[in-house]
């Protein structure tokens, strides 16, 4: 008897093992719940509608969640739903970057290199943007880079800048695509490879970026990494051109100027090279001064319009 009393439960503990498994169901269906708050606001925000995500994020943030921190900080960053407010921001950023949550390390990043709200600090910006990449954010890992590159607020060093573009390339960053190909083409911290520059400003140029359609036209202009196609360059810088690049207009107006690529076009050349001389002045006031004089006042007239209508956009 006095054996089995040995192995009694104690006083007020018998329930201790039905207690435990209460609160840890109990937790796990907070955890849910907060789980499925968290993705309903955040489904409200991309649908615009703020005040219902406001409305499930404040409490999430409160108590701490990172998640909630981050998005809460979308809307006071943006203006979205309530009055912007880049301080307010700024605390809710820094409150789930210290947490860990990697995009609000890039962003409160970008609040340094931007001097937005802190004073500006190029070091605390690649600071920030280290750690966030360093957990495989592939915007983070983009202007880790290109601190590297730079050396602003970081060694520089062309080679590693080459690693975090890799990286951010590699999960389909397509601006990082374009500051790699740059790399190899001028042979940067990377063996100089004009085929491989020639892919990845094509890839670039097709996920959008238009600054590397640009790119691409020049290698085809210039025969670089690719065949030289004059068609396909004049092609690509008017599609450059079209959004507002200010090199392409130079190199679009002096295709046509030339007639390469196609014909001789002087009040094309004209509009063309009027809309680079507000960005390349000097490389574009000789060759506008060449087209205004193979043209009549009523084609300068004429074109003069179509650049208001294009600046006025």
């Amino acid at each position: 008897m006095a054996l089995r009393n040995r192995f009694r439960p104690l006083s007020g503990f018998g329930n201790l093992p039905r207690l435990i498994g209460g609160l840890l169901i109990a937790v796990l269906l907070s955890g849910a719940a907060a789980a499925d708050g968290l993705q309903s606001a955040i489904m409200a925000f991309h649908a615009g509608s703020y005040d219902d995500a406001r409305t499930t994020l404040e409490p999430l943030a409160s108590a701490g969640d990172a998640r909630a921190q981050y998005w809460l900080g979308r809307l006071y960053d943006g203006g979205h739903g309530v009055p912007e407010d880049a301080g307010k921001a700024y605390t809710l950023f820094r409150q789930a970057a210290e947490q860990g949550h990697a995009e609000a390390q890039r962003v409160v990043g970008v609040y340094y290199e931007e001097g937005k709200v802190v004073g500006q600090s190029f070091v605390d910006a690649a600071r920030w943007y280290e750690k966030a990449a360093e957990q495989g954010n592939d915007k983070a890992q983009r202007n880790f880079g290109t601190a590297l590159l730079l050396g602003r607020g970081a060694p520089a060093s062309a080679r590693r800048a080459a690693e975090y573009f890799q990286k951010s390339a590699d999960q389909g960053n397509p601006k990082a695509m374009r500051n790699l190909a740059y790399l190899y083409y001028f042979g940067s911290g990377l063996r100089p490879d004009r085929e491989r520059a020639a892919v990845l400003f094509q890839k670039a140029a097709a996920s959008g970026v238009g600054k590397a359609d640009y790119d691409l036209a020049r290698l085809h202009y210039r025969g670089h990494g690719v065949a030289q196609d004059f068609d396909l360059a004049r092609q690509l810088f008017a599609k450059a051109a079209k959004g507002g690049h200010g090199k392409a207009q130079l190199f679009l107006g002096r295709m046509h100027l030339r007639g390469e690529g196609g014909p001789k076009d002087n009040k094309q050349a004209y509009y063309w090279l009027s809309l680079a001389a507000t960005q390349e002045p000097k490389d574009a006031e000789l060759l506008l001064n060449r087209a205004r004089d193979r043209l009549n006042d009523s084609d300068i007239e004429e074109m003069d319009a179509k650049v208001a209508a294009f600046q006025s956009r």
